[in-house]
């Protein structure tokens, strides 16, 4: 319930007063691998293991209302399971951002401020915790479209390294618009959590593959 008030709000704020609304949409899968360093309460670890395939999502609207910035929603789960420790991530980001520059000599770069959403399952040894926490962040989208070719190359950057928790997830993507509406995106993803929050205070990185589809309207 508090995630979808949180999404509404938003979205009225970026629909409001346009006079046209673009929407993109995007969903994929995500194979990483995966690793902890820390401690939950008093018991630590160090290791590597093979993240979870899972499901990530994105919807953006957009308007040419000035001054009222456009609206992006994402998700993910991101999951790794070994004999030492388990750690599960599902993550929602609320972005508010501006188009700087929109096609302009081939170039599209957005800037603007997201808050991560996180809810951390994490088990080390026979020690057990769940944290939940909202991490504010920067957010930059550059992508460069090749001339005469339907295809995009850039990446996507969220971080903020300020208080007792962090985030630095990083992403470059190649991106294939079909003359369909419909486009095929894939890339590479390495997402950092240094969190410190109640009985967890590790380092927690997940980065690996990712293909999916997207569609702009």
């Amino acid at each position: 319930m508090k995630k979808a008030l949180i999404a509404s709000t938003l979205l009225l704020a970026g629909a409001a007063q346009a006079d046209v609304l673009g929407l993109t949409a995007e969903v994929g899968q995500f194979s990483p691998d995966a690793s902890f360093d820390g401690r939950i309460d008093n018991t630590t670890r160090n290791v590597d293991f093979d993240g979870e395939d899972n499901t990530y999502y994105g919807i953006a609207f957009e308007h040419p209302v000035p001054l009222i910035p456009n609206v992006r929603l994402q998700g993910s789960t991101l999951e790794g399971y070994s004999a030492d420790a388990d750690i599960k991530i599902d993550s929602t980001d609320y972005t508010l951002y501006y188009e700087i520059l929109d096609g302009l000599a081939w170039l599209d770069l957005d800037v603007g401020i997201s808050l991560r959403d996180l809810d951390i399952d994490a088990r080390v040894g026979s020690s057990r915790a769940s944290e939940s926490a909202v991490i504010p962040t920067g957010y930059l989208s550059a992508y460069f479209t090749i001339p005469t070719l339907p295809l995009q190359v850039g990446g996507e950057i969220k971080t903020l390294d300020v208080g007792d928790s962090s985030i630095n997830d990083t992403t470059f993507k190649i991106k294939y618009q079909s003359p369909f509406v419909v486009g095929v995106e894939g890339g590479y993803r390495t997402a950092n959590f240094d969190i410190d929050e109640g009985s967890i205070d590790s380092e927690i990185e997940f980065d690996g593959f990712f293909i999916g589809v997207f569609a702009d309207f």
